[in-house]
C-alpha cells in the first residue's frame, strides 16, 4: 500500500503545515513540490559581486545562475523565485540546465 503524506519539500514540517506550491522544470516535464511558508519567504541578499550568486536556503555562493536550480514559488500572497543549491534542493538540481556545484563554489556565508 502506498501512502502519500503532505508537507515541504525542502524541509521537515510536518504533514498538515500550510504549504503551496514551487516548480521547476526537469528534463521533460514540470516538476511540483510542495512548499511550506517558512522555506517560501528565507531569501539571502545578492552578494556584492557581479555573477556571484547566494543559494536562497543556505547562503552558498556560486559564481554563476546556472549553478542553482530555480524554482517558481506559489503560496497564497507570496509568489517569486528561488534558487538553490543541490543540498538544498529536493531531488537534488535540475540536471535538464544546472552545472555542476562544486566547479562554481565560491564560498560558505
Amino acid at each position: 500500500m502506498q501512502q502519500t503524506l503532505t508537507g515541504c519539500a525542502f524541509c521537515d514540517a510536518p504533514p498538515g503545515t500550510e504549504t503551496g506550491e514551487a516548480h521547476t522544470w526537469g528534463q521533460d516535464e514540470r516538476v511540483n513540490h510542495p512548499i511550506c511558508v517558512d522555506c517560501a519567504i528565507q531569501a539571502e541578499p545578492d552578494p556584492d559581486e557581479r555573477d556571484h550568486v547566494a543559494c536562497d536556503g543556505c547562503g552558498l555562493v556560486v559564481d554563476t545562475l546556472a549553478a542553482l536550480t530555480r524554482f517558481r514559488v506559489e503560496l497564497g500572497h507570496l509568489e517569486g523565485p528561488l534558487q538553490l543549491c543541490e543540498p538544498c534542493s529536493p531531488g537534488g538540481l535540475a540536471t535538464y540546465w544546472t552545472r555542476d556545484l562544486e566547479e562554481h563554489l565560491v564560498a560558505d556565508c
